[in-house]
């Protein structure tokens, strides 16, 4: 799962992944939570909120004026039998860390995984059932009057970044 490119906008189910290629946190997540499922492992849906704009990308012109905004980033709580619950998060896909985003590569399956939005967040787990609107009522709660505007075309300016890194 982490080695799909991550590419922003698209839509936020395991489906699209599978048809176009590439994910968002959601999508990523989505895919992994309905692999896992089939191998008989568990998983919940997990909110953190943290940084919008990664630090390697915070003096970027065309990104920065969204660099203090929070993102509502989506990963997973994974209940495995051998090591109990464990944070898994597959957004960034090797090449954007291998460029500096915080993520986990070779992980081992024991331990938690690093954050695409950092350490430290507020996080809540929520049911599957609902939870696009969880994660709207959040956001709703988090952003004032037309943040969300900026936050979708700073999302927008970072993904077209992560794809001229990719062309290189």
């Amino acid at each position: 799962m982490q080695a799909i490119p991550y590419r922003w906008p698209s839509p936020p189910d395991a489906e699209s992944v599978r048809t176009i290629g590439f994910g968002t946190c959601a999508s990523k997540h989505a895919l992994l939570a309905e692999e896992l499922l089939s191998a008989g492992i568990e998983s919940l849906p997990l909110f953190v909120v943290g940084p919008l704009v990664p630090r390697v990308l915070a003096d970027d012109l065309e990104i920065e004026p969204g660099r203090y905004l929070p993102e509502v980033h989506e990963c997973l709580t994974v209940l495995t039998p051998w090591a109990g619950p464990l944070r898994v998060d597959v957004t960034w896909d090797p090449l954007l860390i291998e460029r500096g985003l915080p993520g986990t590569l070779d992980w081992d399956g024991h331990s938690d995984m690093s954050l695409a939005v950092g350490e430290g967040g507020p996080c809540w787990s929520v049911p599957r059932e609902g939870l696009r609107e969880a994660k709207e009522a959040l956001r709703a709660r988090l952003y004032r009057p037309g943040e969300r505007e900026l936050r979708d075309r700073t999302l927008a300016a970072i993904s077209r970044r992560f794809e001229e890194w990719r062309s290189r």
